[in-house]
């Protein structure tokens, strides 16, 4: 699966970038060409889109980004799909350090004690109001002055883009979930794994999610769940495939990716291990079974 932020960040020629320590500043036209790209990304993400337009796939649930559609993405993986006409975006890149630094020196600006239960989707659309939609049209000169803005400067916009969007009480889900994220050091293993199991992710890059060394990620891995990732992961994608052959019209190839198995072959192998049966010949009996 392609990382957006080491794919982007190590193409400064191919996609206009501001870079201050770890954060970044984007505008670009997705290049995708295959109608759908899984893909993750080990910092949050705030994505303003311009024009165009994109659909984000997450499980059963579906997010289209249409011109002005601004959404926050947290740490995680998704499947998108090309749309209809290029889409043109503004995406900002933000560490959880940076946002728990942020979150801890102005905490006492926002009303955080009547915010609702913190969403458990991946995204969370961000309500734009003039004064957000003129913030980010005000970045697009950036990309462009010579000589490059000083990290300073840069370094308080990406404040400045948090306060504009915090600010505004329709996005009170959002600060929800940002108090809820402070309130721990390091999100949980078990939250990372549950949301992203089927996804082809490896176990350095479920480890950088959970901002962990592998090490300690296989360790706290094994104190919750009391066996190693690779044997859960396994089990995990093998039940969310036979759900997907029960209950979906998809076809086997794209059954064994979005359960998040390299390719049909090691997805079908794998399935016959555990099932004695291979994918299609469950299919089959399982429909006749029904029908009967």
């Amino acid at each position: 699966m392609d990382n957006t932020y080491d794919f982007l960040s190590r193409r400064p020629q191919e996609f206009r970038q501001l870079a201050v320590k770890d954060m970044l500043f984007l505008h670009y036209t997705c290049p995708q060409i295959d109608k759908y790209l899984y893909i993750f990304n080990h910092f949050n993400q705030i994505s303003f889109t311009l024009c165009g337009d994109k659909i984000f796939h997450r499980g059963t649930k579906s997010w289209i980004m249409t011109e002005n559609t601004t959404i926050f993405a947290k740490k995680g993986a998704w499947k998108q799909e090309i749309g209809s006409t290029g889409w043109e975006i503004l995406s900002f890149y933000i560490p959880d350090n940076f946002l728990h630094r942020f979150f801890k020196e102005n905490r006492q600006l926002w009303p955080l004690k009547s915010l609702p239960v913190p969403s458990g989707d991946m995204f969370i659309e961000i309500k734009v109001n003039q004064i957000t939609r003129a913030f980010f049209y005000s970045i697009l000169p950036y990309f462009t002055q010579q000589p490059a803005p000083p990290e300073d400067l840069l370094e308080l916009k990406f404040k400045e883009l948090l306060f504009t969007i915090l600010s505004n009480p329709e996005n009170a889900g959002l600060l929800a979930y940002i108090n809820n994220m402070c309130d721990n050091a390091k999100p949980p293993v078990y939250e990372v794994m549950e949301n992203n199991y089927y996804f082809n992710l490896s176990i350095p890059e479920f480890a950088r999610l959970t901002q962990r060394s592998v090490t300690t990620f296989k360790r706290d891995f094994h104190r919750y769940y009391r066996t190693t990732p690779g044997k859960w992961l396994t089990r995990k994608r093998l039940e969310y495939a036979k759900l997907l052959l029960d209950t979906s019209e998809k076809n086997i190839s794209e059954i064994s990716f979005d359960s998040g198995f390299e390719n049909m072959t090691h997805f079908s192998k794998i399935f016959k291990q555990q099932y004695s049966i291979s994918p299609n010949q469950y299919r089959k009996a399982n429909q006749a079974h029904v029908t009967a």
